[in-house]
């Protein structure tokens, strides 16, 4: 019978600092973690700085060594405890300064969170019994809740969970080209290789200023819109207000979060490409997580409640300084009603951008229907149905009024690119629906080149290569199917019941 091997016994960190090139164990709580790298062998990295009763400053660091990405520590909360058995003391600095190497082969760790001790991570060698060590964690957790201001302001700087005022973040509704931001959002999907997240803070993107070669112009419109993205089935679980936006990071940033998250996401960088927002990062980007309870992600749900609420009633977009000065007027509003607020209400379908209402461009023959947005008629439940929207018109192909018209039998039929916060639509234009819509007849060409070229925010004298800002006009979307047999994959929409005023 094999001897059951005894459970290391735990010391304390001042006494394992003198105990060089020796095995311990010991427990602490985490103060710092960061971000994992990999080595030259292809192995993985993370280091840890953890602190006890005896050593709560600077903290005492740990390098973790392991095989993949997902091996390493996954720290949930910045209180959490990690035990460590048989980790190497060693020297480095010539000497003058002392950690602990955390082996794969031979070290293990777990993870331990909440009041109960609760392990939710550990190493495949770890078989210590928890319980032999729940009453030393206990000791801790309460060390921890008396310790000095000093030690937990320093918990609180390596973590970033001092408290944020709103003013220190940036909506997605105030993004600038070129211009670094941090972000309060939701993380809405993660793609699967981890290399980018779909995120939503429940704000309008500003509409972003297009710029086109003469000899882009003849091609169909690419969009990077989140819908051309992903499928259906995903696009399904998404709000339907509000821009999504998709950030591309290192997959070891965004291998802690996962759909529903709320995250800090600091130091991004904003660019547009083909005339969509594009997140990318910086050398600086940090990630970290949020509490659904959090008081920063509820007083940011509420300050997007007053921005719609408000604009509607109001009928201008009211300064940050005084959303922030009426922020206590809705303190009654449970956040998790907030976006319901916004889905119910009349006008919260309506791009922020364009309040109280579309310049009076068009008119449309459906008055008395609700606003939908763009992704509202993507996700809608039936294939077959009618709409009315507010959007703007960022590309019509093909790009020459000249080819409208079928030579062959004068059809008329163009595709238009319609954009609203939420996504991007190509709708067509066709026949007595487009002769409607323009207000004329097709063999007026100069006409309807002037038409086309205001609809599109295109100078007369910009020779379409001068960055274009389409108008906000209101339009009727009819879907529809080409194939009875095979519906969803054969849908597609048009213009109906809509004529230009201009």
């Amino acid at each position: 019978m094999a001897k059951k091997r005894d459970s290391p016994k735990l010391i304390k960190i001042k006494d394992a600092i003198n105990l060089i090139n020796q095995q311990v164990s010991l427990i602490g709580i985490v103060l710092e973690q960061r971000e994992p790298k990999q080595c030259r062998t292809n192995d993985w990295i993370c280091t840890l700085r953890i602190i006890d009763d005896t050593y709560p400053s600077p903290g005492f660091t740990v390098n973790v060594f392991s095989n993949t990405l997902e091996q390493l520590p996954q720290i949930k909360n910045h209180d959490d405890m990690i035990l460590f058995t048989r980790i190497k003391m060693q020297t480095f600095d010539s000497g003058k300064r002392v950690s602990a190497a955390c082996n794969k082969r031979v070290s293990s760790f777990a993870l331990f969170e909440g009041e109960d001790f609760v392990c939710y991570q550990c190493t495949s060698n770890f078989h210590e019994e928890e319980a032999l060590y729940k009453s030393a964690m206990a000791d801790l957790r309460k060390f921890f809740a008396t310790c000095s201001e000093d030690v937990r302001a320093l918990q609180s700087i390596s973590y970033r969970t001092e408290p944020c005022s709103v003013e220190t973040f940036s909506f997605l509704r105030e993004i600038k080209i070129g211009k670094r931001f941090d972000l309060v959002c939701r993380i809405l999907h993660v793609d699967e290789d981890m290399s980018a997240v779909f995120v939503w803070d429940g704000t309008d993107a500003p509409p972003a200023s297009i710029l086109a070669k003469r000899s882009e112009e003849d091609k169909a419109f690419s969009s990077l819109s989140v819908h051309t993205l992903l499928s259906r089935d995903i696009l399904l679980s998404f709000p339907t207000v509000g821009t999504i936006l998709r950030v591309s990071l290192s997959s070891h940033l965004f291998h802690r979060v996962k759909p529903g998250d709320w995250v800090e996401l600091y130091q991004l960088l904003c660019e547009v490409d083909k005339g969509s927002w594009v997140i990318k990062v910086t050398n600086s980007t940090k990630v970290r997580h949020l509490a659904q309870d959090d008081r920063l992600v509820e007083k940011i749900m509420r300050l997007v409640l007053l921005e719609v609420s408000f604009a509607n009633y109001f009928r201008f977009c009211l300064p940050r300084e005084s959303l922030t000065l009426l922020f206590s007027f809705l303190s009654y509003v449970p956040k998790t009603r907030l976006y319901d607020k916004r889905i119910s209400s009349k006008l919260g379908h309506i791009p922020f951008w364009c309040f109280p209402s579309p310049p009076g461009l068009t008119e449309t023959d459906e008055n008395c229907a609700p606003f939908v947005t763009l992704m509202d008629i993507i996700t809608f439940p039936k294939v077959t149905c009618k709409y009315r929207c507010i959007v703007r018109v960022v590309s019509a192909y093909p790009w020459q009024v000249d080819d409208f018209c079928s030579n062959e039998n004068r059809l008329h039929r163009v595709l238009l690119t319609l954009e609203d916060p939420t996504a991007t639509l190509e709708a067509f234009l066709c026949d007595k629906d487009a002769e409607y819509f323009w207000g004329l007849g097709f063999q007026d060409t100069e006409t309807l080149r002037k038409k086309r070229n205001w609809l599109l925010g295109i100078r007369e004298s910009s020779n379409f290569v001068a960055p274009r800002n389409p108008p906000w006009i209101e339009c009727c979307i009819l879907s529809y199917y080409t194939n009875k047999a095979d519906p969803w994959n054969t849908r597609l929409y048009r213009i109906f019941g809509t004529r230009l005023l201009n």
